[in-house]
């Protein structure tokens, strides 16, 4: 026997495993400490140390395999897009228009504000139409966590679930479409530019559907077994996730649309522990770790003035689209900027679209995709922050009612 036979080699060999567990201890305890110390979004912190430990910063986290964070950001976005679905009540559209008004004129003048500037800057139309399709998304993971986090409650609290689960949908269809444009200019047949976004759509309709009626039913005979019932749930939307990745379909709306149709068969909301038990939340934590190590900033070396300049604009857009219908929709003009503010995040979402769109077209990623991605880093660590801002100042956050 010899001394390699027990000992480790040197030096030692470290997985990058180790390093992402480490990560995630670092990155609670920062946001706790956020949280406690200067009141600030936990997922800042969850965020900020996968940029500063990714490598994009220190490098002590090496690039991690597209297939091997994808996953965990595709379980842990389809948990929370669920559960925005399961908290936003459709009937209301019908309740009250404006609502619909309003919804479609902030998505039509974000995208052609957007569209406008890049345009402006000599980007041609078809790829201008393809980053302002993604610009129309609000982040659903960001908004979520941050209403759970903050405990928000109210009109503004209500508007912007609805309007975020609205703008998800937009973009991802419009995107789907912009795309196919794009693949047709590249001489692809017609058949072939048609039928990817028809089979995407209306395979992840049909996907939703079937996870809806499987839902009602299980929680028929389980509905008095919350735990149980949670855990079956989880499995539930890790196995659609896992399904639509398969069939190449959008895990993205089949979750949110099952989310949808479940509330929508329901006259009352249901109550879930936040992400679906600890489980959920251990995923929910990673997926912005994993979304911090994608960061990638190097878009900002020579495009810096046209991502102020996007994220400027796509501000003012969303503001400008939401307050000449406040009145009209029911809520006062302060709550109408509070709503515009809180719409500004950009996350996963527009992250897994940049990504989807970079693999179609490596030319994209190293032009428009890595302004986008600057844009999308910018806003993911500052949009928190502008959604528990914006929800303090519409006074729905504990704090601001007692």
């Amino acid at each position: 026997m010899t001394w390699s036979d027990y000992l480790p080699a040197w030096p030692l060999q470290i997985s990058p495993a180790l390093w992402l567990a480490l990560t995630l201890v670092v990155a609670v305890l920062l946001g706790e400490a956020l949280v406690r110390h200067l009141r600030l979004p936990r997922i800042v912190g969850y965020i900020g140390i996968g940029a500063v430990l990714g490598p994009g910063g220190l490098g002590l986290i090496p690039q991690l395999p597209l297939d091997e964070w994808r996953l965990v950001v595709d379980l842990a976005l389809g948990i929370l897009l669920f559960e925005l679905g399961s908290k936003v009540n459709l009937r209301w559209l019908k309740a009250n228009p404006w609502l619909a008004g309003t919804s479609l004129l902030e998505a039509i003048t974000t995208f052609g504000a957007v569209f406008s500037v890049l345009v402006w800057v000599d980007v041609t139309s078809t790829a201008a139409a393809v980053v302002a399709t993604i610009a129309i998304a609000t982040s659903p993971a960001i908004i979520v966590r941050t209403v759970t986090e903050s405990r928000a409650q109210g009109q503004v609290t209500d508007r912007l679930l609805l309007m975020t689960a609205l703008n998800t949908i937009y973009a991802v269809i419009f995107h789907k479409l912009a795309v196919a444009v794009m693949h047709g200019q590249t001489g692809t047949s017609f058949v072939h530019t048609i039928f990817p976004p028809l089979y995407l759509l209306g395979g992840s309709a049909l996907l939703a559907w079937l996870f809806g009626i499987t839902f009602e039913r299980i929680h028929h005979h389980l509905g008095q077994h919350e735990e149980t019932f949670s855990f079956i749930l989880f499995g539930m939307i890790a196995f659609a996730t896992i399904m639509a990745s398969t069939l190449r379909l959008s895990p993205i709306l089949v979750l949110l649309a099952a989310g949808l149709i479940t509330r929508y068969q329901r006259k009352h909301t249901r109550t879930f522990p936040p992400h679906f038990g600890s489980a959920g939340a251990v995923l929910v934590v990673m997926m912005f770790i994993a979304n911090g190590l994608a960061a990638d900033l190097r878009g900002l070396q020579d495009g810096f003035l046209l991502v102020l300049l996007l994220i400027v604009v796509r501000i003012i857009a969303k503001l400008s689209a939401v307050l000449p219908l406040a009145t009209h929709s029911g809520i006062g003009w302060r709550q109408a900027i509070s709503l515009g503010i809180a719409l500004v995040p950009m996350s996963s979402v527009a992250l897994l679209l940049t990504l989807d769109t970079a693999i179609d077209f490596p030319e994209f990623a190293f032009g428009l995709g890595m302004v986008l991605m600057s844009w999308i880093v910018i806003l993911e660590l500052a949009g928190p922050i502008l959604v528990q801002i914006a929800l303090r100042r519409a006074g729905e956050t504990p704090e601001k009612k007692t």
